[in-house]
């Protein structure tokens, strides 16, 4: 199983690049855990990346986690009714 920390801020202008290294880190691994405890503050772009993820990891066969998602981000998954799918 490997892993993967998301770190920093996860906004409109840094989840594309982040997107871009974690479709590789999915399509490369079989098991994914993707730690979010070094994020210091999200918006809804990183709730569409984490859900990207889980479609990404569908198709290439990888199983994905996520740990450590902050309250923020739960909320608003949450709110959007997809908050159980994040915590599968």
């Amino acid at each position: 199983m490997s892993r993967w920390q998301l770190s920093g801020v996860l906004n409109l202008s840094t989840v594309p690049d982040l997107w871009r290294e974690m479709a590789t880190q999915i399509r490369s691994n079989k098991q994914l855990v993707v730690s979010l405890a070094g994020v210091e503050s999200t918006s809804s772009a990183a709730l569409a990346l984490l859900l990207q993820g889980l479609e990404e990891a569908q198709k290439s066969g990888c199983e994905l986690h996520y740990e450590h998602i902050p309250q923020d981000l739960q909320a608003l998954a949450k709110v959007s009714n997809v908050l159980e799918i994040l915590e599968a």
